[in-house]
């Protein structure tokens, strides 16, 4: 199973770059026969469809096909991309994946994804978040860093498996 996390969607269905470098990652990683299936996680954000929606679209018209595809089109945030995968995956019996997204993210998404019992293998996207030296040096490794921190507390108090929302995205 390779699980691909969402990213935004904008005006009229189109995938921000993240969103589209993340995806195409999964598909090239799928192709290469890393898994045999692939579960897109992301709801709906500012634009419609939700993410996922918008993953399954791109990997649809690059031939992928439909029975090889899981959606988890709920999530709003990273903490919920990890607990409605997770619940998909151990409803089908599978309890291992890849999981994508961008290389900054993947330590504290992994962190959920194994406090939920599922082993990772983390293959990451290149310039996913370089948009600028502001983001690229001090707001996006300083919001991780806090995220991260965040999410272990949640995962340490057992909140992660109860509580929908109030964490960051």
């Amino acid at each position: 199973m390779i699980v691909v996390l969402g990213a935004a969607v904008w005006s009229r269905g189109r995938p921000s770059p993240t969103l589209d470098r993340r995806v195409r990652r999964g598909l090239e990683l799928f192709r290469a026969g890393e898994a045999d299936r692939l579960l897109f996680t992301g709801g709906l954000g500012r634009h419609p469809p939700a993410e996922a929606e918008v993953m399954r679209r791109i990997a649809l018209d690059e031939g992928i096909d439909t029975s090889r595809i899981e959606v988890e089109s709920a999530s709003r945030n990273t903490m919920e991309n990890a607990v409605n995968s997770a619940k998909i995956m151990t409803d089908r019996g599978w309890n291992s994946a890849v999981l994508v997204s961008d290389r900054i993210h993947l330590p504290r998404a992994a962190l959920v994804f194994r406090s939920l019992g599922i082993k990772v293998r983390v293959r990451g996207v290149s310039g996913a978040w370089s948009q600028g030296p502001f983001r690229r040096w001090w707001h996006y490794p300083l919001y991780e860093m806090a995220a991260f921190f965040w999410y272990l507390g949640l995962i340490v108090t057992g909140r992660h498996r109860s509580e929908p929302g109030g964490s960051p995205h």
